[in-house]
């Protein structure tokens, strides 16, 4: 029996409801804070947990979402097809495609998508419950047809290998997005930064940022207890290692704090290896992420650094690793004048390097992208670029820059004047 025209009107006009609320909520469901929903779950939202849920097949949702959604769209375009055919006979096919094309695209996809995208989270949480419910209905439909898609792209050249080339951890890739986009405020900067430095930890291996074995400050292990004195009045540092024999023979650690309030009258009364330590040696290839694990395991700030050959490289400290995620650490005894040691600024982009300075921090603070992979150093780059050993007075120009050498001794680059194009 034929229904009233006005009933089947109705019928079509509900179809592209249902048409919306689908369209709309698979813009929500895909586009909603997985960030936000996770911290919901973890209070306790029942739907954020149902959310959690049907996300996490993923596959199945989507192949659920289109499969209703198709089906209430060719139900609608075949009634409409019906009625039209009745009044314009077979132009009632032509009628049909323009009415039933616009009325899908207009309510049915770029209205409820537009929506959804505003309201993502909010939407995302009331439906879920729903979309549980019809994954468990259609389960044996969209089994079947996400195994067919499984054979196909299993016995195809399409696959995730092939799709995704950059070698670069996905949730790594997806959390540097989030910070950028959330992070272009300029008050938002800082933290930006420091958010990306926690993510390049991993990254990063120890001899990149350790305190090289030319500049680090030592002591002999026969050294007198009044020459001690004397050397610790104008040090700063609180850990220094002592060497033995020759200066790469580090044999322990001496911490300062510990001699504080002895007093001795001689040489004989003190005894050094009472305020030593047994020195930690560490591979130059462990990463800052590994090093600062092992520095709160361990509870020690103190680290040498060795090659494959156990030759002392050089020293690492907890310091210098927080230094790599929120910048210099001043205190009392650092230099004010400068936010980068060994750093002047002559003019307008214009400025006198220390060949030892870290280009890690040289483009953290001054907004530099100068690369580091290869080498550690503003020295280490023009040896390396330059594939030879530099004369005073010369200049050479890489990735927008001009590296004039001001002094150097022997093969190793003291000074630099580096103009930014």
């Amino acid at each position: 029996m034929d229904l009233p025209l006005g009933i089947l009107i109705g019928i079509i006009f509900g179809l592209v409801i249902l048409s919306a609320f689908f369209s709309g909520s698979e813009t929500s469901l895909t586009a909603a804070s997985k960030a936000r929903m996770h911290a919901l779950k973890k209070s306790g939202n029942k739907e954020a947990s149902n959310y959690e849920k049907i996300f996490n097949d993923k596959e199945r949702l989507i192949c659920t979402i289109l499969l209703a959604n198709n089906l209430v769209n060719i139900l609608a375009s075949s009634i409409a097809t019906t009625i039209l055919l009745k009044f314009f006979d077979t132009d009632g096919i032509a009628y049909t495609t323009i009415i039933m094309t616009f009325m899908i695209l207009l309510f049915g996809e770029l209205l409820p998508k537009t929506i959804a995208l505003s309201n993502a989270d909010k939407i995302a949480l009331k439906i879920s419950g729903f979309f549980k419910v019809l994954m468990f209905i259609f389960f044996p439909i969209t089994g079947f047809l996400n195994s067919i898609v499984g054979f196909i792209i299993k016995n195809t050249r399409i696959n995730s290998r092939d799709i995704d080339s950059t070698g670069i951890d996905e949730n790594e890739q997806e959390l540097r997005g989030a910070i950028d986009l959330h992070g272009d405020e300029s008050n938002k900067n800082n933290e930006k930064e420091m958010l990306k430095s926690i993510l390049d930890l991993e990254e990063v291996t120890v001899d990149s940022i350790m305190i090289p074995r030319k500049n680090t400050f030592s002591l002999p292990f026969n050294i007198k207890y009044a020459e001690l004195l004397d050397k610790l009045r104008n040090s700063p540092h609180t850990r220094i290692p002592i060497w033995k024999g020759n200066p790469e023979n580090i044999i322990g650690v001496f911490h300062i704090r510990k001699l504080l309030g002895d007093r001795f009258k001689s040489d004989s009364e003190f005894n050094l290896p009472d305020y030593m330590q047994k020195p930690w040696f560490i591979p130059e290839s462990t990463t800052l992420a590994s090093q600062l694990m092992e520095f709160k395991k361990r509870k020690e700030h103190f680290s040498i650094v060795v090659d494959e050959y156990g030759e002392f490289l050089g020293i690492v400290t907890l310091e210098d690793i927080l230094e790599e995620i929120v910048g210099d650490i001043d205190d009392e005894l650092d230099d004010k004048k400068a936010n980068i040691v060994g750093v002047k600024q002559e003019k307008e982009n214009v400025f006198l390097i220390k060949g030892t300075v870290s280009i890690r921090d040289l483009n953290r603070e001054l907004g530099w992208k100068l690369p580091d992979k290869n080498f550690s150093t503003v020295a280490g780059l023009i040896l390396y670029e330059s594939r030879s050993i530099p004369k005073i007075g010369q200049i050479f120009s890489f990735y927008n820059f001009n590296f004039e050498i001001l002094d150097k001794r022997y093969n190793q680059i003291l000074l630099l004047k580096i103009t930014q194009k």
